[in-house]
């Protein structure tokens, strides 16, 4: 493993980790537990900034590790135990986005530990931050095994807590810079997702995926039906939305014709929110320079489903003092 400084943030030294094999080499950033370059077979495959600078300006959560609650929370609020918890409205003022104002996309991570194949991250989020409750402990760990990326969390509470822990990276398999994901071919095994409303707030339905322009069971590119006639696109700007998988393996893929890269997607959660570039703009470039395009690259968080803690009928997210969230999610490279 190669380490270097990156930069400062919050007063603290800030480093880059570099490691991987002869299939494929990862790059990690103690800013956000962010993941700042994935390649394979030399091709870039994650979109992202050659300095720190640019992760600190990003508004976009590249390559983060985001919590607590990553996606939306209507309203910022949620009630739990009798009790009622209002949260930072980080979005337009109105609803609470990813964790909030500071959420642990822009915290620095502890490095707990350091293998030739891995590095894994620690982060303390005490009682009340966003104004969520409890003390969390988490660790987040990264890891190269043969052609893949293998990423592991872990979590423990003092006190009852909605937890929902992704990764924010943007892939683009055809080569970042060298075609949008428009291109791409993506399957998802998912028989439904999850309806939103105006603000991109679940409605708590699950809408069936057949016969609509979110039907990706048998794969097909992502630019086929991104600019159709249907309200849930209009509202996004595209796709935004989460998808529910339905058991099958494995979970979803995505695809480059030109590079010839398959990834596919492996993981313990429940749905992927697919997210595709909609809002990005050319104010940040990535590194060499490479604008930041609208649907430049697809963002794929394995999750569990939006605003959860509102929404009885959606798989829990509680945890409570005496268990451990856990979640291990694959990105293979073919």
């Amino acid at each position: 493993m190669e380490t270097s400084f990156f930069g400062k943030a919050q007063d603290t030294d800030v480093f880059i980790h570099t490691f991987g094999n002869d299939k494929i080499t990862l790059s990690v950033t103690d800013y956000g537990a962010r993941v700042v370059s994935l390649r394979y077979k030399n091709t870039e495959c994650v979109c992202g900034f050659s300095d720190l600078s640019g992760y600190i300006k990003d508004t976009e959560y590249h390559g983060s590790t985001v919590g607590r609650y990553a996606n939306r929370i209507s309203d910022g609020k949620f009630s739990l135990g009798g009790e009622s918890y209002t949260l930072a409205l980080n979005e337009k003022g109105v609803e609470h986005l990813h964790g909030g104002n500071t959420g642990y996309s822009d915290r620095v991570w502890e490095v707990a530990e350091k293998t030739s194949d891995g590095i894994k991250y620690r982060l303390f989020s005490p009682d009340g931050e966003e104004g969520y409750p409890g003390n969390l402990e988490i660790f987040v760990r990264f890891k190269v095994e043969d052609s893949s990326l293998v990423i592991d969390y872990e979590a423990t509470t003092d006190k009852d807590t909605v937890i929902n822990l992704t990764n924010h990276s943007y892939f683009n398999v055809g080569g970042v810079g060298c075609e949008n994901c428009r291109e791409q071919t993506l399957m998802i095994n998912a028989d439904s997702y999850a309806e939103v409303d105006e603000k991109l707030i679940p409605t708590g339905k699950l809408v069936q995926c057949a016969g609509t322009p979110f039907d990706f069971r048998t794969g097909k590119k992502i630019g086929k039906d991104i600019g159709a006639m249907d309200r849930q696109l209009e509202i996004a700007g595209g796709y935004d939305h989460c998808f529910v998988f339905n058991g099958k393996s494995p979970m979803a893929s995505i695809s480059s014709e030109k590079s010839g890269i398959t990834m596919e997607i492996y993981t313990t959660e429940p749905g992927i929110q697919v997210y595709t570039g909609n809002f990005m703009t050319e104010d940040n470039p990535f590194f060499a320079k490479y604008p930041q395009r609208t649907n430049e690259a697809v963002a794929l968080e394995c999750n569990k489903l939006p605003d959860s803690p509102n929404q009885p009928g959606f798989p829990c997210c509680i945890l409570r003092p005496g268990e451990r969230y856990t979640q291990h999610t694959v990105y293979k490279f073919i």
